[in-house]
């Protein structure tokens, strides 16, 4: 007799996680796949989706468009053979720049990471996904 193999129920971090991989392929597309930082552009380099607030700690916001960036490898993980600043290498630089470069966005999403929002995971990924479809006809 075949064993039963019960599939476990999707959790929100399921969705959650699903919802990121959609949103940041979204923040990229909006960029027009353009460093934000340094206005690298594909295919000359690869851009990243990357979070200006932690998804770790801000879960709510980790799906948020308004709390990704579209950035180059380099400024966004770095690179050993360059000194250019990094936001994992060097977060409190870049952090000082998207301040004075996005100063209304950088309030905003301030004021967004002292009141947790609360998602329907399921919901967002529908809505994300619409979102997607449509940017891909433009």
């Amino acid at each position: 007799m075949p064993k039963i193999i019960k599939k476990k129920p999707k959790t929100d971090e399921y969705y959650r996680k699903k919802c990121v991989i959609i949103v940041k392929q979204i923040v990229r597309k909006l960029a027009n796949y353009t460093c934000q930082y340094c206005g690298k552009k594909e295919p000359n380099v690869k851009t990243h989706g990357s979070h200006i607030y932690s998804e770790g700690i801000y879960k709510g916001m980790s799906a948020e468009i308004k709390n990704i960036l579209c950035l180059c490898f380099t400024h966004h993980l770095g690179s050993w053979n360059t000194r250019e600043p990094s936001w994992h290498k060097n977060p409190y630089e870049m952090i000082e720049w998207f301040k004075n470069k996005f100063p209304e966005l950088a309030e905003e999403l301030r004021l967004m990471s002292q009141h947790p929002l609360k998602q329907n995971w399921p919901e967002k990924l529908k809505e994300l996904k619409e979102k997607y479809q449509e940017l891909l006809k433009t």
